[in-house]
């Protein structure tokens, strides 16, 4: 007779905000304790990683899904620019053949980046 074992659910430990294939290459996004943002990237069987640590507003106590939004695409750009670079493919907007869909992505992460930088400030 065979013993079933089940599974406990941890909540909000540990959160995969994204999971992706990039040219070839998994992506994963993920926040850990509510505040710690992590990109972790699969690239010739080795694992590529970097973290970021974003504290809420002043009077707030946790992130808003605004917040984690933007922190979430923040760190995708980051996953998605190493893999960019380890395939020694650099961006040159003015040369760029990024169709108009990603173009607008960029142009509303750039609007974005202040509201981020003062998030990690």
């Amino acid at each position: 007779m065979s013993k079933t074992i089940k599974h406990k659910k941890v909540k909000g430990k540990i959160t995969t905000l994204k999971a992706l294939l990039y040219k070839n290459n998994m992506a994963y996004i993920r926040m850990i304790n509510g505040d710690m943002f992590e990109w972790l990237i699969v690239f010739g069987g080795k694992i590529y990683t970097s973290y970021s640590v974003i504290k809420p507003r002043r009077g707030e106590t946790k992130l808003s899904q605004d917040d984690i939004l933007q922190v979430r695409e923040l760190m995708w750009a980051g996953a998605t620019a190493t893999i960019d670079t380890l395939l020694d493919q650099t961006i040159d907007k003015s040369k760029s053949k990024l169709d108009k869909e990603k173009l607008k992505v960029v142009k509303g992460f750039e609007k974005s980046r202040k509201q981020v930088e003062r998030i990690l400030n």
